[in-house]
């Protein structure tokens, strides 16, 4: 029996899966916290505090409204393409494992464009495939720019380009 916020009585829509990942979230980013009290100078800690900050503080906000509201109720479903799915978490450890040896921008480009080809489920019209690789070398290459340029944040240049 549903009640007004959309959440059966039973719990079923509860998203336990998704609570338990925020938890784990909130974990790492205490341990990820920790290790940054090692770092001595206030330019070193500041961008991964205040990523940290943003995961635990989004983590919160998910297992709060889950407490509240539920999970999104019966209609989530976890059917999907299984090797969709693991092809983005192979593409995306590739690309991790890629940038030491071609470096941020090459090895960026490279991943957003594989995952944008599994993640895209509509048709593929003729504006698409001018307009989203377009788009997708133009946020890399931003933020290749802002954090390298911009932020100072020191992005690996490749092993081969050196």
């Amino acid at each position: 029996m549903a009640n007004d916020t959309g959440a059966n009585d039973t719990g079923k829509s509860r998203d336990l899966a998704g609570s338990f990942a925020a938890a784990v979230f909130i974990l790492v980013g205490a341990l990820a916290w920790w290790d940054t009290t090692q770092m001595s100078d206030p330019d070193s800690y500041v961008f991964p505090r205040t990523v940290i900050l943003l995961m635990v503080g989004f983590s919160l906000l998910l297992i709060l409204r889950n407490l509240l509201r539920g999970g999104g109720g019966d209609h989530l479903s976890t059917e999907g393409s299984w090797p969709r799915r693991l092809g983005l978490v192979a593409v995306m450890l590739g690309g991790a494992l890629a940038m030491p040896l071609f470096g941020f921008l090459p090895a960026g480009l490279i991943v957003f464009l594989a995952i944008m080809l599994l993640a895209m489920y509509d048709p593929w019209s003729g504006a698409r495939r001018i307009v989203f690789p377009l788009v997708g070398i133009a946020v890399v290459v931003a933020f290749f720019v802002l954090f390298g340029e911009v932020l100072r944040v020191p992005l690996p240049v490749g092993s081969l380009f050196e």
